[in-house]
């Protein structure tokens, strides 16, 4: 679902950046205490870019504290406080960890498979714990990697269809953040243009290991490409380009129709710098292209 991590690790000033590193710090306590330590290791910036928009919707904030943690116990790193914002996307992450694996023991080769079967156990444990929160997230989550499955069977080539059940997981999860309904049909267009560019995204950046594994891919399938060489990642590349400059454009109309209480900035800097930032940098040329 998520994957492609750049964009949600925002460029900010100090101030704004200490304010998403607590947030972080906070959904990795938070899924410690819920889903017990191992889950930390499933912490990324695209799930805090999850809690941050669930708080800026959120009519009251818990406030942040000083605490030790794990990876620098001699230091206390300020963290959000624990509260259903950071619930919700650490219970989101298991979900989607859990089905990852199931899709990565679908698709991997026997090593990684093994790795993936030696994670499995925790994974249906933290996955039950969701259930219990979150019992229709889990539906969703599962249905769209069941359609995304038989998707890429099929021998449909469209890039939309292909990127619907991606979308269409995030437009739910999003919609999930509001109970006010005009909010919640801009979320569900915000979430399923957010999951539509990070499906678009992840599939070019993965363009030319797909054509060497013979895997999936949907500007391969869609242009009819068999075979990585320059010339084909250029009609790739400016055929992406027109899809993805689309995407984030109706992405940010959705956006700004959003009512924010807090964390403005942050969410500016991911919609209108951080996609914008990746998105170029994966369009430019393979030598110029350096970490964010």
């Amino acid at each position: 679902m998520f994957g492609y991590v750049k964009p949600f690790k925002p460029d900010l000033r100090m101030s704004e950046f200490e304010t998403y590193q607590s947030v972080y710090c906070g959904l990795c306590k938070q899924l410690g205490e819920v889903f017990g330590p191992f889950a930390k290791f499933t912490l990324s910036y695209d799930f805090t870019f999850v809690a941050v928009l669930s708080l800026a919707l959120s009519k009251e904030c818990q406030g942040f504290k000083k605490s030790v943690c794990a990876a620098n116990p001699l230091k206390k790193k300020t963290c959000l406080k624990p509260c259903d914002d950071l619930t919700f996307s650490a219970s989101a992450a298991m979900i989607m960890f859990y089905y990852k694996l199931l899709d990565n023991i679908q698709d991997n080769g026997v090593f990684s498979k093994l790795g993936c079967y030696m994670l499995l156990p925790f994974a249906k444990i933290a996955r039950r714990k969701s259930i219990r929160l979150y019992p229709k997230m889990d539906i969703f989550i599962g249905e769209s990697m069941t359609k995304q499955i038989g998707i890429e069977k099929s021998d449909n080539p469209s890039i939309d269809l292909a990127a619907d059940p991606t979308a269409t997981a995030l437009a739910k999860l999003c919609e999930m953040m509001s109970d006010e309904p005009t909010t919640k049909r801009i979320l569900n267009r915000f979430g399923y243009l957010l999951g539509k560019w990070v499906y678009l995204i992840d599939a070019l950046d993965d363009f030319e290991q797909d054509l060497k594994d013979h895997g999936f891919n949907p500007y391969a399938k869609k242009l009819e490409i068999s075979e990585f060489n320059e010339e084909n990642y250029e009609i790739v590349k400016s055929y992406a380009e027109q899809i993805l400059n689309l995407t984030v454009t109706e992405l940010a109309n959705a956006y700004e129709l959003l009512k924010l209480n807090r964390y403005k900035e942050i969410l500016d800097n991911v919609i209108y710098l951080g996609l914008k930032n990746t998105q170029k940098q994966l369009l430019s040329d393979k030598e110029e292209n350096e970490p964010l």
